[in-house]
């Protein structure tokens, strides 16, 4: 990653021009930026531009593991080998690894992000308090962490949850099928009750009991790549968004249905997983959600552009496709490719890094 400029070394206003992605869709216009904030925005062209292409939101990246990264992947084995708490592969060599080697592993993924246009992550943090420590102490590099927490046991501690969230943003846990769930209930009503999110997998390697799931009050749901119909439409009807991960999904030959999770009514937001198997990509991902959709009867373009948006969403942020001046810059600037910029963005943009990626103060080319 190569830093470019600080806006704060300059006092000049900094100009992208050319096609600005807003509530609309594209339109021809330019976006001004002064000491981190978008300062301004309009049509046509003005001043000489930092950057000219499609100007688009940043990337909040729905569901990450990063310190996978340094897991060496065999690709023989089991969804359930692989990643299953305590035992799967992933858990027995971050347990293992040194702090050092995590560290190292998670500040090359949130580098790689930010150069992707990924301004903010959440992140499913294993290993307790030392495992959201470690990536605590990262904050100001990169993409921005979103921490969600782990215990390191499964099983409820309400000292050690309460000294975990002093570091972590929030809790999430791997799924019901991994806890007695009697502990779980009571690690998941401490959690709201410190008033903060919780969050968990579900249905992912077998269909789960959805009611349960539900009773839990999630923040949000991850996967849900075995439900029914029946169990996305009471999803819908709680008002939680479910975050799909269609790459990591597919190495384990499972095809999340996204049509019909639109279908029945959910709000769907893109994450990345397992960065052993997938980097955390947001354009890639973008990518395959969007022929994946049309694989299974739908346009697909517009529908992967939303869910690539709908991150914020799990922040309670602002809504996608929203660059109103006075906000912090989360910006980038795409290559244009003379195409309809839509499907450009979602389609041809993986192959290239963007142009230009600015997260606050900070800009990447």
């Amino acid at each position: 990653m190569r830093l470019i400029y600080r806006q704060d070394d300059e006092a000049n206003m900094r100009y992208l021009s050319g096609l600005v992605l807003g509530q609309n869709g594209f339109f021809p216009g330019h976006v001004g930026i002064e000491d981190g904030v978008i300062a301004e925005i309009g049509r046509g062209k003005k001043g000489s531009a930092q950057a000219r292409g499609l100007i688009v939101p940043t990337f909040v990246n729905g569901h990450t593991h990063i310190a996978d990264y340094i897991v060496p992947v065999d690709p023989t084995m089991t969804l359930e080998e692989l990643v299953a708490p305590p035992k799967g592969l992933k858990h027995r060599v971050l347990e293992q690894a040194l702090p050092e080697d995590l560290m190292r592993g998670m500040l090359s993924m949130k580098r790689f992000m930010a150069r992707r246009g990924v301004s903010q992550f959440l992140d499913f943090r294993e290993g307790g308090y030392d495992g959201s420590d470690y990536l605590r102490r990262l904050d100001g590099e990169g993409a921005d962490s979103f921490i969600m927490g782990r215990p390191k046991l499964l099983e409820f501690c309400r000292s050690g949850t309460r000294r975990l969230l002093k570091v972590a943003d929030g809790i999430a846990v791997s799924s019901i099928s991994d806890w007695e769930y009697p502990e779980l209930q009571k690690l998941a009503k401490e959690v709201h009750e410190q008033g903060k999110p919780f969050a968990i997998h579900a249905s992912e390697r077998v269909r789960e009991n959805i009611d349960k799931v539900l009773d839990l009050k999630p923040s949000y749901i991850v996967h849900m790549t075995e439900a029914t119909d029946d169990d996305m439409r009471k999803v819908s009807q709680a008002g939680i968004p479910v975050v799909s991960c269609p790459r990591s999904n597919m190495f384990f030959g499972k095809t999340p249905p996204l049509a019909r999770m639109l279908e029945n009514g959910l709000t769907v937001a893109l994450g990345t997983d397992n960065a052993m198997i997938c980097l955390p990509d947001m354009l890639a991902e973008m990518e395959v959600t969007a022929r994946v959709l049309r694989s299974q009867g739908r346009d697909g373009v517009k529908d992967a552009l939303d869910m690539a948006m709908n991150g914020r969403k799990l922040l309670n942020r602002q809504e996608p496709f929203s660059i109103e001046p006075g906000a912090r810059c989360e910006l980038m600037v795409l290559r244009q490719r003379g195409g309809d910029p839509i499907t450009d963005l979602v389609l041809r943009s993986a192959a290239d890094a963007p142009e230009l990626v600015c997260i606050g103060k900070n800009c990447w080319r």
